[in-house]
């Protein structure tokens, strides 16, 4: 696609003194307009993203720097190895340089200054608790002699008595009292900064000492930052700094920051779910992950094992924390499926309650309502449950064997404790294996029946092929590639019947859920070994039928594997599989556009099929439900989802619920319920974290809904990790709707160019796809929209030509319909058609109102405002931008409450060119983000990068930033920004509107 010209302007304009013609400034084509793309305020539908509010390293040190400049104290918290020292080092590092004039004063290596004030930092490890005045000498020994030279000579003997005295002496009762004067008369003159690293080793008697200068010395003078290892509230850090000071917490990463720390390792992206189950977020063991996965060879990199390098620093973690009695309480905790505080109590761990206390301050566990123990990350429990040797765990087997009190776990321990085969012990194994498949457990059925194959004597052949098929099936539900792959192995192995090898190689093609794209060998092979058995190769159809959809996006190749996969299942008399393939091709049917995919529907309907018997997310009904979400019957498809829920909640496995879960979202948003929709996929996220799913589908819907309910940044963030992962996994699909979603807020946050990008990525991909079912994919108006806002208007009107004809199939009220209405309304109106516009805009606006789709409907009133203002309709603009107001204000969506308030702010006025503005507050949270990222120093490039928008855009924000402060600088907005800082007492974390 080559960019087109704007076209010439019409005789009805053709004056430029008047204020239609382009080359008037009040015309919206002319650049010092500001709904022109290159005029700096320009907007397509908003403001830029603001930054998020997480507390993982860099933002716990942005943060942490924020409070220490406003409260004058800070403590920061976290675990073993969270990164407090790293933010501690970047607070002081960020810093303004510059050198106390006169000081004299030292500060440590590796610390800054900032003006007028000295950094005395003082760094702790546990020995030094029982060194009296270790702190405090370590402090005083970064003084100089500019300093002491202040003090009388018998403060003077003090110092000298707490620099110069043995680690074992004992504190003299005398002592105290003068040491807290000395060092209060030497702290009071100047500036300083106490950065204590490690609160919780402090000897009693250098914390006394601090303590009482920080209570008797108030900031600016004496500021501090002080860290504590703790998991929750930090007490001795608390009691340092005189008793609620703010609190930063060094929370663990998120799933898109592992995204990030791999690629930035150059691993995949797509590993992040299964690396957040190892590590639980945590910085350090994610770190000494991402190393560890980056020296493996290519040829190994396909699902990454839980590094033991990792297990190894957890177990360093456990050693530093705790004592052996509590890491064997652990090892107890770690070697059952279930853990509780009364089942350890049941296992003779008395002091159990104690040691999870101490564990849980440790941030090692979480021990829930219902006293349910939960480790922080899988490589913690590995750890713990390898804390003894082999006997030591078989003993612990039985003995929780003996405590466990449900025969499903009782046989689990038995059988791990067990180091040579038993038939009776196979048997029992076999049968709790069927218990946990019937009530729903998958992963502890593929764990059972694996354990009972490798139980199983070596003469009991058939039954152990019987066993390690089950395993496979089971792993397959659970998603459990590498039980799926070791009982397909085994197999192999065995010399099994092509049945069985069959059935376990499609579970390794089926736990692989959509990273697919590197599998068609393993089809092949299947293919091979199913000849002459319709079923079978029923099955192996079913599974190119997916594949090629999700990996290859070829639609028809798909339809047509589906087709023979049920002709295939007829004939071998299988009717769920049969179901299963019918289900596909009317899946496939709908994609296509065609007319037989109701029809075909209701055939694999028609056949009874429960919806969990294959999975309920490849079932009829579940696909009935997508098909209502497609055509915009929301309600009902909420009301079928709802029902699916309850079941797969009792029924389903992993990936039935994300599906689930994600498509109520979807609904959700549409109906404007935007709490509920960032509900959904939050834990439609948090499962395919836990779960090793592939994370492109989650992470589409979860940015989605924050594009409508979250925040922008956020959105933009999520959909490039989700577009990244995807890409990875050879999951086209996905790639595309992530893409998508980027390319939407990109044009929301005035992004044009970088929109026209992505979604012009969108267009290549969908390119050698019919154009289909546009309720399935809605990515063309926002295309056609984001070609109009950069003027390449033919592009638009060539797109909008090609997919109305499609969207008119659905109804010329449909919701697709009505989308391209509003981007042709937009595009009408950049091209002169100013009041066909607004016509067309008025009704596609209650076209939306009819569909009861409220954000869409919202959306269409700022187009229509737009229209308005070029108009010169002052008052209709503001009425249509007050209406959409009202929607967001009750739909909770906030990107768009702030987008509106702003375009109502300008329509207002804005503020005069000299002279702060009445109130700074008056920016909105992206300018205030931009606001602080400027004045701690960062570069326009920096504040683009860190807020995910453009150059551009931030050079466009900051002008405003200025305008609205009347500042003209960089030193007057810092001024500013410092003058505008809320007094001491005021509630400064109340976000700015």
């Amino acid at each position: 696609m080559t960019p087109d010209s704007d076209p010439a302007p019409s005789a009805a304009c053709a004056n430029p003194a008047h204020p239609d013609h382009p080359d008037h400034p009040d015309h919206p084509d002319h650049p010092d307009h500001p709904d022109h793309p290159d005029h700096p305020d320009y907007r397509a539908d908003g403001p830029a993203p603001a930054a998020g509010v997480r507390h993982a390293v860099p933002g716990a040190a942005r943060h942490a720097a924020a409070v220490l400049e406003r409260e004058g104290r800070v403590a920061l918290a976290g675990p073993w190895g969270a990164g407090k020292t790293t933010v501690l080092e970047e607070v002081l590092r960020t810093l303004p340089s510059g050198p106390d004039p006169g000081s004299g004063g030292g500060i440590s290596s590796g610390t800054g200054r900032g003006p007028g004030r000295t950094v005395l930092r003082v760094t702790t490890v546990e020995e030094d608790r029982d060194h009296v005045f270790g702190a405090l000498a370590q402090m005083l020994s970064h003084c100089g002699p500019a300093q002491l030279a202040a003090l009388s000579d018998r403060q003077n003997e003090v110092v000298d008595r707490i620099l110069h005295r043995s680690a074992d002496e004992p504190l003299a009762a005398s002592e105290q009292l003068p040491a807290r004067l000395a060092v209060t008369a030497l702290l009071a003159p100047g500036r300083w900064i106490l950065a204590v690293d490690g609160a919780q080793w402090l000897d009693p008697a250098s914390a006394d000492v601090l303590g009482y200068a920080l209570r008797t010395l108030p900031a600016p003078g004496l500021t501090a930052l002080v860290t504590e290892r703790v998991h929750g509230r930090a007490q001795a850090a608390a009691r340092l700094l005189g008793g609620h000071p703010v609190q930063v917490d060094v929370d663990p990463l998120d799933a898109e920051e592992t995204a990030a720390l791999l690629e930035a390792h150059g691993l995949p992206t797509r590993w992040a779910g299964p690396l957040q189950s190892h590590c639980g977020g945590h910085p350090l063991l994610t770190s000494v992950s991402c190393t560890a996965l980056a020296r493996l060879p290519a040829s190994r990199r396909h699902r990454p094992a839980m590094a033991e390098q990792a297990v190894d620093a957890a177990g360093a973690w456990l050693r530093s924390t705790l004592g052996e009695p509590a890491r064997h309480t652990l090892m107890l905790a770690a070697l059952t499926s279930r853990p509780s505080l009364p089942l350890l109590l049941r296992a003779g761990r008395s002091d159990a309650e104690e040691h999870l206390a101490q564990a849980q301050a440790a941030g090692v566990l979480s021990v829930d309502p219902a006293s349910a123990v939960h480790f922080t990350a899988a490589a913690l429990a590995r750890a713990a449950a390898r804390s003894g040797a082999r006997p030591e765990r078989a003993a612990a087997h039985l003995t929780l064997a003996r405590a466990v009190g449900d025969p499903v776990h009782e046989v689990r321990h038995r059988v791990l404790a067990a180091d040579l085969p038993d038939q009776g012990l196979a048997e029992d194994t076999e049968t709790a294996a069927a218990t946990a498949r019937e009530a729903g457990e998958r992963a502890l059925a593929a764990e059972l029946f694996l354990l009972a194959a490798e139980t199983t004597p070596p003469a009991r052949s058939a039954m152990r092929i019987r066993r390690l098929s089950h395993a496979a099936q089971e792993a397959a539900c659970a998603g459990s590639v590498d039980i799926a792959r070791q009982a397909a192995d085994a197999l192999t192995a065995s010399r099994a019947e092509p049945t069985d090898q069959v059935t376990a190689l499609l579970a390794v093609v089926d736990a692989h859920g959509q990273a697919i794209s590197d599998l068609e060998p393993l089809l092949a092979r299947c293919r091979e070994l199913a000849a002459g058995h319709p079923d079978l190769l029923a099955a192996v159809e079913l599974r190119a039928a997916i594949a090629a959809n999700v990996a290859h996006a070829a639609p028809e190749r798909a339809l047509r594997a589906a087709g023979r996969a049920a002709e295939l299942a007829a004939a071998g008399g299988h009717r769920p599989l049969q179901a299963a393939a019918l289900t596909m091709r009317a899946r496939m049917e709908r994609v296509l556009g065609t007319a037989d995919a109701p029809g075909t529907l209701a055939e694999a309907l028609a056949l009874g099929v429960p919806a969990q018997h294959s999975g309920i997310r490849n079932s009829a009904q579940y696909l009935a439900a997508r098909h209502a979400v497609f055509d915009d019957r929301l309600a009902e498809a909420r009301e079928r989802l709802l029902e699916l829920l309850a079941l797969a909640e009792h029924e389903g496995d992993a990936e039935d619920l994300v599906d689930i879960w994600r498509s109520l979202a979807e609904v959700d948003t549409r109906l404007g319920a935007c709490t509920p929709a960032l509900a959904w996929a939050d834990q439609a996220v948090r499962l395919s974290t836990g779960a090793g799913l592939s994370m492109g589908p989650a992470w589409y819907t979860a940015a989605l809904t924050q594009s409508a309910a979250g925040s922008f940044a956020a959105a933009l963030r999520t959909a490039s990790c989700g577009a990244r992962a995807s890409q990875e996994e050879g999951d086209g699909l996905y790639v595309a709707r992530n893409l998508w979603v980027m390319g939407a807020v990109q044009l929301h946050t005035g992004d044009v160019a970088d929109a026209v990008a992505s979604l012009t990525a969108v267009a290549e991909a969908e390119r050698h796809v019919p154009l289909a079912d546009p309720g399935m994919f809605r990515w063309q108006p926002d295309a056609v929209e984001a070609f109009t806002c950069a003027g390449r208007l033919d592009l638009a009107r060539d797109l909008l030509e090609r997919a109305r004809p499609v969207a008119a199939a659905a109804g010329a009220d449909s919701g697709p319909g009505a989308a391209l209405d509003r981007a042709h309304g937009i595009l009408l109106a950049r091209g002169g058609s100013v009041e066909e516009a607004s016509a067309l805009l008025h009704r596609t606006a209650a076209a939306f109102e009819g569909l009861g789709l409220p954000l869409e409907q919202a959306r269409t009133l700022l187009a229509l405002g737009r229209v308005e203002r070029a108009r010169r309709r002052q008052a209709a603009a503001r009425a249509a931008w007050e209406a959409a107001r009202a929607l967001f204000d009750d739909t909770g969506a906030r990107p768009w409450q702030e987008l509106t308030r702003e375009l109502l702010d300008r329509a207002g006025g804005s503020a005069p060119a000299t002279g702060p503005a009445p109130d700074a507050r008056r920016l909105t949270e992206s300018e205030s983000r931009l606001a602080d990222l400027i004045c701690q120093g960062a570069t326009n490039q920096q504040a683009a990068q860190h807020m995910f928008i453009s150059v551009k855009t931030v050079e466009g924000m900051l002008s405003r930033v200025y305008r609205k402060l009347g500042v003209r600088s960089r030193t007057q907005l810092a001024a500013a920004r410092a003058a505008a800082a809320p007094a001491p007492g005021q509630d400064a974390r109340t976000p700015p509107e």
